[in-house]
């Protein structure tokens, strides 16, 4: 789906401003899908930070998507949308200022940053929530009388399906991923060796190839996984864009990664995931889907942990690359064949 902001439906316009993580943009998905099975007939539309546009274009609820540029560009963006409604999914003032200033006349959210006046309705999650997934935050703004929440769903398009296979080409199969990168620093990160001892250690039972992947700013990592792997590993890193990348992915038999968008990502696509946590708690952050193991070994589990946290990095190393290889071989071996 590209980018729009033709509005030319009669139909009543819903406005939801979008997480700026890719993480949790996905986690938002199941709660969306449940806004608009409740409300089938408005005209849906996302606010995203541009970044994440390609990524709300692989989902079907939204009709329109549009950028967050500068606060006065995107309030009058806003203006011409005449929307009724806005949901607000992020607790920043920003997510709150900005269909304030555009007057939209119902403003949903969590109380968030100091920004209650900013809203026309404050959402009180049932206590509950507090100890359930952050899925279920999002749903308590989007859908508050859901009693269960849908898996997320995804739709690659062909093109993306074609920019994998072509990366891919012919690399001995199956695909083991790697995605050795997280956006919160090395309070996330696993080390790159242990991902790398992990792979080959895969490798050694299934065959195949290692497929190393993650943004731009994961090239060191990824790098470095890639020489500790040695042969027989593609190292994608900053080389795909995030349909594709969804895509390559999805033709993946397991994927090793930290707590990450690109964890949330795998996990979406239905590929069996395998996850090293340090102190982040995965009963709220954790990946959703049935094929999905956490590898943790610290018992203390915080929603938020530092960037430059010096337990965090502890933790993620008490984690061994047998540990996680095994995790996979345990995931891959109940789930049937792999691709």
């Amino acid at each position: 789906m590209a980018a729009s902001s033709a509005f030319a439906s009669s139909e009543r316009r819903v406005l939801v401003v979008s997480p700026g993580w890719i993480g949790d943009a996905l986690m938002a998905w199941p709660a969306l899908q449940l806004l608009r099975a409740q409300q089938p007939h408005v005209e849906l539309t996302v606010l995203a930070k541009p970044h994440l546009l390609p990524l709300w274009g692989l989902h079907a609820a939204p009709q329109h998507l549009m950028a967050v540029t500068g606060t006065w560009a995107t309030t009058l963006a806003l203006l011409r949308g005449g929307f009724a409604t806005a949901y607000l999914l992020p607790n920043s003032v920003r997510s709150a200022l900005l269909p304030w200033l555009a007057a939209v006349p119902e403003r949903i959210g969590l109380a968030g940053q100091w920004r209650r006046l900013l809203l026309t309705q404050v959402v009180m999650p049932p206590l509950e929530t507090v100890r359930r997934h952050q899925a279920w935050e999002y749903a308590a703004v989007l859908a508050p009388d859901a009693a269960a929440l849908p898996p997320a769903h995804l739709e690659l398009p062909a093109a993306a399906r074609d920019a994998a296979t072509q990366q891919l080409g012919a690399l001995p199969r199956p695909l083991i991923g790697v995605m050795p990168g997280a956006a919160r620093g090395p309070a996330k990160r696993w080390p790159a060796e242990r991902f790398a001892e992990a792979a080959r250690q895969l490798r050694a039972t299934l065959g195949g190839s290692v497929v190393v992947m993650g943004g731009p700013g994961d090239a060191e990592a990824c790098a470095a996984v890639a020489a500790g792997v040695g042969g027989g590993v593609l190292n994608l890193a900053g080389a795909t864009a995030l349909p594709a990348w969804a895509a390559l992915l999805a033709q993946c038999a397991v994927v090793l990664c930290n707590d990450s968008g690109g964890m949330h990502l795998a996990a979406v696509v239905g590929t069996p995931v395998v996850a090293v946590f340090g102190l982040t708690d995965p009963t709220r952050t954790g990946p959703l889907g049935a094929r999905c193991r956490v590898v943790q070994r610290s018992a203390h589990r915080d929603r938020a942990v530092p960037r430059e946290s010096a337990a965090a990095v502890a933790a993620l190393a008490a984690i061994t690359a047998a540990d996680v290889a095994a995790a996979a071989q345990e995931l891959l071996a109940s789930g049937g064949p792999y691709a």
